[in-house]
């Protein structure tokens, strides 16, 4: 989630269990939502919303391959 908020100079906002990302303009990049319990999670669950297919193979490099596209 850092590398990704660096490198889009994203918002950042955090509650108990979920971090988000924004963009004021959201043409390339609705969102970036994380989040994790660490009582009932073994992983960090993470879903973007992207507006622009030529930034999925960066996600895919910094993420790994997605598990669910739509």
């Amino acid at each position: 989630m850092n590398k990704i908020r660096e490198k889009f100079e994203m918002h950042e906002e955090v509650d108990e269990a979920r971090t988000i990302l924004m963009l004021d303009d959201d043409s390339q990049i609705e969102r970036v939502m994380g989040t994790f319990d660490p009582s009932h999670d073994d992983f960090a669950h993470v879903r973007v919303n992207i507006n622009d297919e030529s930034l999925k193979e960066f996600f895919d490099s910094v993420l790994g391959e997605p598990y669910n596209v739509r």
